[in-house]
């Protein structure tokens, strides 16, 4: 009776121990790697939009982007479907439908527009999110602590949630992590570092309240998506440029494609 109590203790505080969340973020990051494999054999669309105010709250800038994406021999590729700018100077008004428009050579807004709106959920070389804001890729693991925060159910899925902490940098965020599949359902991320004061003081510049989410979607036995992306930051450049920039993307439409199929697109304009 002694040993089956002393077992019963035992295997109690087995079951009762928490899973090891490095553990879970690296079969995550292992799938993840493998993921972008099964993602090229899916044919989807992509819309982007982007957001600039100034700081009394009035609209400065605003784009959207339509793309679709589909295989290539070399990974995905994708291609720019329409444009649709909007620009507002005082009581002027500036229409546009061509990717990285500017009104003249030194237009930030112009520049902070496009490089956003090209990079949001996309990355030639990776299908997927600004990866460099979320400890999903197994090169990024080492940068962080992980936590694990308990089990829920999200949604359709059994999920962990795993807390993060970059240690160099100042990123920190959620993620919640199917059960069964080892896949992200929902990340979060926010950048919670300062700008040096001496910079701030010296330059006029800084950068706060930098945030992301990205939700994710199964489609198939192992294959995920990134179907959701949003977020929003605020910059100060010299003490003269303000802006509050807000940035979502969606991908929709999902259609799987002969795997042996390519497409060839032009190259997308800078």
């Amino acid at each position: 009776m002694k040993i089956l109590a002393c077992f019963l203790i035992v295997a109690g505080a087995s079951f009762g121990q928490a899973p090891d969340a490095a553990e879970i973020m690296r079969r995550v990051s292992e799938n993840v790697d493998r993921a972008t494999a099964a993602q090229t054999a899916w044919v989807y669309d992509q819309d982007v939009f982007v957001r600039l105010k100034r700081a009394n709250g009035k609209l400065a800038r605003e784009e959207s982007r339509q793309y679709t994406i589909a295989p290539t021999e070399k990974g995905a590729q994708r291609k720019l479907l329409n444009v649709e700018g909007k620009i507002l100077d005082g009581n002027k008004e500036t229409h546009y439908t061509k990717a990285g428009f500017r009104q003249q050579d030194r237009d930030i807004d112009g520049a902070l527009v496009n490089n956003l709106a090209r990079e949001i959920m996309w990355r030639k070389d990776s299908i997927g999110p600004m990866m460099y804001w979320f400890p999903l890729e197994s090169k990024n693991l080492e940068k962080y602590t992980f936590k694990f925060e308990g089990e829920e159910r999200y949604r359709d899925y059994d999920v962990y949630r795993i807390s993060f902490h970059e240690r160099e940098d100042e990123w920190e965020g959620e993620a919640l992590i199917e059960r069964n599949e080892f896949q992200p359902v929902l990340v979060t991320s926010s950048w919670t570092g300062k700008v040096p004061a001496g910079v701030v003081i010296a330059l006029g510049t800084n950068v706060k309240q930098i945030g992301a989410k990205i939700t994710y979607k199964r489609f198939d036995k192992d294959v995920w998506f990134p179907v959701e992306c949003g977020g929003e930051m605020k910059l100060r450049v010299l003490f003269l440029y303000a802006r509050t920039i807000a940035f979502s993307s969606t991908n929709a439409g999902f259609r799987k494609v002969d795997v042996r199929s390519s497409v060839e697109f032009d190259d997308e304009p800078e």
